[in-house]
């Protein structure tokens, strides 16, 4: 790791496998103590009664702001972030149906974060109005914390039905609920799989393992640390379901946990979060709508997931970029790190607006954590504390961008496009995020410290390629992955490049933007897209790049 900036100096190799391999892979994701009920078996069994429903107020999207060609403004001065003095509320004990939007799930979570007992207690409902799968009988979610030992503790599951009433006859029993290491199945009454729209309530607890310091896993999207809790990865997923024409098709979307890569895929869906947490700390999230008495309340629509860190040492710098508010969530001593993180931001967001189309938030969060490396979520990065605390300022003869943190930050900038706007399979096909995230940072260095290539490009340079159509599955370490997922991928993209040129390359980009933004793409899909515009150069790359 990185604790002075002569270590990154010495030895490129160890960037290679400490720095470029870091946050590239993560970019790559209650109650207190007492009595957590037994979590529910690997076998089928009843799950326990239903709450009588209370009233849910309806639902309202909020568009996403394009950002506009206004010049960025200075930095702001470093601020206290807000602290809230009441106790918080406990949460009602409800499972309400839930209205949602046709074409995407919807999450509500009431969270109670412990930050003494490192612990979530969380209840979480998703509603879908979807009859394909409603009909397969059954609903599968896959749970990356039940990957881990100890983490995961599921209490209970509840069925809702809409359209929305208010009696106990409308929550159901699931027929059985399998919890089979990193999936969890629902299997439905027949009632269900004919509704409109199907509401599942999970109760269960989080028990965050503390923060890893070293290595690369997707277990660093979760943990404790001094500087507080960092929940990523932390609830089940709803599992997209595969239509039958494409990938084989007729199928649920399972993947497996790994301690290699992101072993996860998420579907834009809508998320409305209530975390209550101790009034000494504050809760670290995108789309904040209302912050009283320790309760702090979030809405964030078609978003890829939510993210969250509870702490009561950071502090928050901010600027805004093209109408986007920034904010870097920092400890007091890392200001000037938080200015050059803000700085990388305000360059590249402009940039990628430019080559890529609209930024998809109203806001970006930057958090200070203990965690190895960096990770993107929706609206919100972390990034190691090394890396902080190793950034210095440049020399007048070195120029700004050649530090690990600003390089890192404008990758998991990209991942806004490549992974939010366009999502795809980040278990079974990770080169397609991680390889035009990681070319956004060769964009950014040609384009705007075109010095600095070299030294982007030194840690990778004598790294073999290997084929880049492989899943996380297929790896055992780091290192391999990064360079078959991150490196090669990267190659490849700057060879399609130069096959198109460089105006309609990002002609490319943008349509490809354009035909799967909020949808998940797969690989046989963008390998068309580009036999459309390459023809039979195509075949040459794949005899490179592919097995």
């Amino acid at each position: 790791m990185y604790t002075k900036r002569a270590t990154k100096a010495r030895v490129f190799s160890q960037i290679v496998v400490l720095a470029l391999l870091a946050s590239l892979l993560a970019c790559c994701a209650h109650r207190s103590a007492a009595g957590v009920p037994a979590p529910i078996a690997s076998v089928p069994r009843p799950t326990p009664a239903s709450v009588a429903p209370s009233p849910v107020p309806p639902a309202v999207s909020t568009p996403s702001p394009v950002p506009s060609a206004a010049a960025t403004p200075p930095v702001a001065a470093t601020r206290p972030a807000p602290a809230l003095t009441p106790s918080p509320a406990a949460p009602t004990d409800t499972c309400l149906p839930l209205p949602v939007a046709p074409d995407r799930p919807r999450y509500r979570f009431d969270v109670t974060a412990d930050p003494a007992t490192h612990r979530l207690h969380v209840r979480q409902a998703i509603a879908l109005a979807d009859p394909v799968r409603l009909q397969t009988g059954e609903i599968v979610f896959n749970v990356p914390t039940n990957g881990m030992t100890g983490v995961f503790a599921l209490e209970a599951v509840r069925l809702a039905l809409s359209p929305l009433q208010t009696e106990a006859a409308d929550l159901l029993q699931p027929a059985a609920v399998l919890l089979e290491d990193s999936t969890l199945r629902v299997r439905l009454p027949t009632a269900a799989t004919r509704a409109a729209i199907l509401t599942v309530c999970l109760d269960y607890a989080v028990h965050l393992p503390p923060a890893g310091h070293e290595g690369i896993s997707a277990i660093h999207a979760l943990g404790w640390s001094e500087l507080g809790m960092i929940a990523g990865y932390w609830y089940p997923v709803l599992a997209p379901y595969v239509a039958a024409a494409t990938r084989g098709g007729g199928r649920w979307l399972i993947t497996p946990y790994h301690p290699v890569g992101d072993p996860i895929v998420y579907e834009t869906a809508d998320y409305e979060v209530t975390v209550r947490a101790p009034t000494s700390h504050q809760v670290i999230a995108a789309g904040l709508t209302d912050a009283q008495q320790g309760v702090w309340r979030f809405r964030l629509d078609r978003a890829r997931g939510f993210a969250f860190a509870v702490s009561d040492r950071l502090m928050a710098s901010q600027a805004d970029v093209q109408g986007i508010s920034v904010r870097v969530y920092h400890l007091p001593e890392h200001d000037v790190a938080a200015q050059a993180a803000l700085r990388g931001v305000q360059e590249a967001l402009p940039l990628f607006v430019q080559a890529y189309g609209p930024y998809p938030y109203a806001e970006l969060l930057i958090v200070e954590a203990v965690q190895f490396g960096g990770m993107e979520y929706s609206a919100l990065m972390t990034f190691s504390r090394d890396w902080f605390a190793a950034y210095q300022p440049p020399s007048s003869d070195a120029g700004f961008g050649a530090d690990l943190l600003v390089r890192f930050v404008v990758h998991e900038l990209g991942h806004q496009w490549w992974y939010g706007v366009v999502g795809n399979d980040q278990a079974h096909e990770p080169w397609l995020d991680e390889g035009l995230a990681r070319y956004g940072e060769v964009f950014y260095y040609e384009t705007l410290h075109p010095a600095h290539l070299a030294w982007w490009e030194a840690p990778s340079r004598d790294m073999p390629t290997l084929p880049i159509n492989q899943p996380i599955y297929h790896f055992s370490d780091t290192t391999t992955y990064v360079q078959a997922a991150y490196v090669s991928s990267t190659r490849f993209w700057l060879d399609v490049r130069r096959l198109m040129g460089p105006a309609a390359f990002t002609g490319f980009v943008q349509t490809y933007r354009e035909r799967y933004q909020d949808r998940l793409a797969h690989e046989a899909e963008v390998l068309a897209l580009l036999r459309d515009r390459l023809g039979p150069a195509l075949d040459r790359l794949l005899s490179v790049y592919f097995r």
